[in-house]
């Protein structure tokens, strides 16, 4: 327990994502409530919110704290268009270990719920009913590694994953997703020895995120490296690598995500609080550094401050990075469409601790998750992409110390 409590300073245990809320008709006022917002032309989705526990970073964190049965239960809440959040109890289940991260996928024709359960060392695989119910018991499959803190569907058959690591069990891998949404470890390919520009992050090697691309690649940040690796994902689910690119010394490279049109990939640098924007070659898988943009305004001070995650638009027209404990902020960048450069657009007040976050409803919403107060807090996505508060935030129906992560499309 005292190595999982640890392991929040690096700021692993995350899990929110959002499926889609299939306008299902329901017994009782729930279907009398659906069917007045479909009069109205309201829309709405399901969030699921695990727990992230505390951070060690989070001066409200009381660390060597026991797992609580709550931290053990992935929460539902209805989103609607105008930001509202609302607790759905009947769809929460006990996951029986710490959702670190959640991913939904379609898979022949069945919705699946995967959570990577950080105490276990493991994949838990749920379908989901019809009211987007997670159903037990599920199947689990060892993570290939120490600690899962990510996981990404990728060309809708294999899941990509990362496992944290402490001294050893860094590591990228993938799986076979089958019937009854069962996994199947393919390869698991180790990562070693970290950059140590920041030595208490970069001692080792930490995979912490991988990213599909639709032409069979997928990149892999390791925070304690400083080094994204490329690897092409082949027909039989394993993975070879391609080749590694360094980022600048002390980024802690964590999430990435692909711009829609462009060659570009964009890097969160979770330690030197950055968005790195890398051109993808037309005749090589490798990427070449062409901006750095830092979400610190000039002049601040990023002491105590780490980043958290990064999420686009999908019609790649805006970006948003958050940071947490010290600024407790989102940033939002334009991008251009000329060149894929960002171009700073705005910074807003974030929910304590915002480690996570997502968007919602073909980003019409983002949703940030603070884990200081254990809140949930919506955006509304303007034209241009600038936020703008709903007033909407929600208390109660929630884990302790929630996170925002992966949306189901």
């Amino acid at each position: 327990m005292a190595m999982l409590r640890k392991l929040q300073q690096g700021g692993l245990l995350t899990g929110l994502l959002v499926a889609p809320l299939l306008r299902v008709a329901l017994a009782g006022d729930a279907a009398m409530r659906g069917a007045a917002r479909a009069a109205a032309g309201v829309e709405s989705a399901i969030v699921f919110v695990g727990s992230a526990q505390c951070d060690w970073d989070d001066s409200t964190c009381r660390p060597g704290q026991p797992t609580t049965a709550q931290e053990r239960i992935v929460y539902a809440v209805e989103v609607s268009t105008d930001g509202s959040l609302k607790p759905r109890p009947e769809l929460s289940v006990d996951v029986g270990g710490v959702p670190a991260w959640l991913t939904t996928a379609q898979v022949a024709g069945a919705n699946c719920l995967f959570v990577s359960r950080l105490d276990k060392d493991d994949i838990l695989g749920l379908p989901l009913s019809s009211d987007m119910k997670p159903e037990l018991p599920g199947s689990s499959t060892p993570a290939g590694g120490q600690y899962p803190v990510f996981s990404a569907v990728a060309q809708g058959r294999t899941l990509l994953g990362a496992n944290y690591g402490s001294k050893e069990g860094a590591s990228a891998v993938s799986y076979h997703i089958g019937s009854g949404c069962a996994l199947q470890l393919a390869q698991s390919i180790p990562h070693h020895g970290g950059s140590n520009v920041v030595p208490w992050r970069q001692a080792d090697a930490h995979t912490h995120g991988v990213l599909p691309t639709k032409d069979g690649l997928a990149y892999a940040c390791d925070l304690g490296m400083d080094t994204v690796f490329v690897y092409k994902l082949l027909s039989d689910g394993k993975l070879q690598e391609q080749g590694r690119v360094q980022t600048p010394a002390g980024c802690g490279p964590r999430h990435a995500v692909l711009h829609p049109g462009k060659p570009f990939v964009y890097v969160l640098c979770e330690l030197s609080q950055a968005v790195l924007t890398f051109q993808v070659s037309e005749h090589s898988p490798l990427l070449t550094l062409a901006q750095t943009s830092s979400f610190v305004p000039q002049g601040a001070s990023a002491a105590g401050s780490k980043a958290g995650e990064i999420v686009m638009l999908p019609d790649g027209s805006a970006l948003y990075a958050s940071n947490r404990q010290g600024r407790n902020t989102i940033t939002g960048f334009g991008i251009s469409k000329d060149n894929g450069l960002l171009t700073k657009a705005q910074e807003v007040p974030a929910p304590a601790f915002p480690r996570g976050m997502t968007l919602a409803l073909g980003g019409k919403l983002l949703l940030v998750a603070g884990q200081s107060k254990t809140q949930l807090v919506s955006y509304s996505v303007q034209p241009g992409g600038r936020l703008e508060a709903t007033g909407h935030s929600l208390t109660t129906g929630l884990p302790p110390f929630p996170a925002a992560l992966a949306m189901m499309p």
